[in-house]
């Protein structure tokens, strides 16, 4: 157990517990909702299945459901308009009941919920009303509500995707079943929800969902770097610029072959930081990562992600960096899908073009307002220090 609560350790734990108190003292500062006060829930099954970790592999399951049938509540791809105070009004509304289950248990109990393609209404049936509580973690959206689940009833017949039944029966490996999905157009909050629900695999399990977001990243990404190391290298320096909820990103494609760091700096007054400025960063240099990252966590496959589609987009190799500066704004987590959504952002702009990092670096502290200095990053980076680095 550790003894002392920093604000480096708050960064890199996110709510995981490793101070080892049973609850995270910052996460429940931020829990407050008010759910329906009664037992009996009407209402739009969104498809999501939020599947726990914390007793794995005895986890607790949660169907998600929202007050009606608007594809707002729970797809992240239209959130990037809204304001954390939106999301956070959203999202409370949402919730529901939950049961636990062995990982192993059969998911084509709950497949059709699953793999439907648009929310469909249901009865859910809890044993007490629901806490009033929002859950957050660092890799998932927030939701409002929860209580234990006695049953539920389908009031109407889902519509499901075919192709993830077809998978599901097929009983392919899960890497490829997740490329097929998404190289047929399904995006990756599908696939992730695809994961999760154990539609994935020869042997079908139930996933913990903040294990699907990485896995699902993780795998797509690996598949896409396949392809970018076969093509030329950029010829000159590229800096890309997004802000979304105060999460400022600033993304360097550098000359030279595949390679990747994530670099994030929390404001003082950021959510996790403790009143404290925290750098933390992670890479892999030539070669695909093979430990998990443990310094910015699911953010990593996430940007790394997004990345690798723009230069398989562009058919361009590269060296990368993304500064990620999380700054006072930020005050309640989203989930990791807002880093993926802010590089995709970033990436889809026209980037400004220099000769060297150097006058990048300037650019972006002079124009795009960038808080920390070019000294600092470089001190943290060994792609933009130029020393020699060592493969993971």
């Amino acid at each position: 157990m550790v003894s002392v609560i920093s604000p480096e350790l708050c960064v890199r734990c996110k709510g995981r517990l490793w101070c080892g108190l049973k609850k995270c003292p910052l996460l429940e500062l931020k829990r407050a909702s008010s759910p329906p006060n009664t037992t009996e829930l009407y209402g739009a099954m969104t498809g999501t299945l939020f599947v726990g970790w914390k007793k794995y592999p005895e986890v607790n399951t949660l169907p998600l459901l929202s007050p009606e049938k608007d594809q707002h509540y729970d797809n992240p791809l239209l959130w990037r308009n809204m304001s954390i105070e939106e999301i956070a009004i959203l999202r409370g509304k949402t919730g529901g009941g939950y049961t636990y289950r062995n990982v192993y248990s059969d998911p084509e109990e709950t497949l059709d919920l699953v793999i439907s393609k648009e929310p469909f209404y249901s009865e859910v049936y809890l044993k007490k009303p629901p806490r009033p509580r929002v859950k957050l973690s660092f890799s998932l959206p927030p939701y409002g509500y929860s209580a234990p689940m006695k049953s539920y009833r389908l009031a109407e017949n889902p519509s499901v995707d075919r192709l993830a039944e077809k998978i599901f029966y097929d009983e392919i490996k899960a890497e490829e079943g997740v490329w097929k999905l998404y190289e047929r157009g399904r995006t990756i909050y599908q696939i992730e929800r695809y994961f999760s629900g154990g539609v994935f695999g020869e042997k079908k399990k139930y996933v913990p969902t903040r294990w699907a977001v990485t896995a699902v990243d993780s795998i797509i990404g690996d598949r896409l770097l396949d392809s970018v190391r076969e093509y030329d290298i950029v010829d000159s320096v590229y800096l890309y610029y997004s802000n979304l909820f105060d999460n400022h990103f600033y993304i360097l494609l550098l000359p030279g072959p595949w390679s990747f760091e994530l670099i994030e700096a929390w404001a003082p007054k950021s959510f996790w930081s403790r009143g404290k400025e925290v750098i933390l960063s992670d890479g892999e240099y030539g070669r695909k990562r093979k430990t998990y990252v443990k310094n910015v966590a699911g953010a990593y496959y996430a940007s790394r992600l997004s990345v690798l589609e723009h230069l398989n987009k562009i058919k361009r190799q590269a060296s990368v960096v993304v500064l990620r500066e999380v700054r006072e704004g930020y005050y309640m987590p989203l989930g990791v899908w807002q880093v993926r959504e802010n590089v995709r952002n970033a990436l889809q702009k026209e980037p400004a073009v220099f000769e060297n990092v150097n006058s990048a670096l300037e650019y972006a502290k002079l124009r795009l307002g960038m808080r920390i200095s070019p000294e600092k990053w470089v001190a943290h980076s060994k792609l933009l220090s130029g020393r020699q680095t060592t493969i993971v």
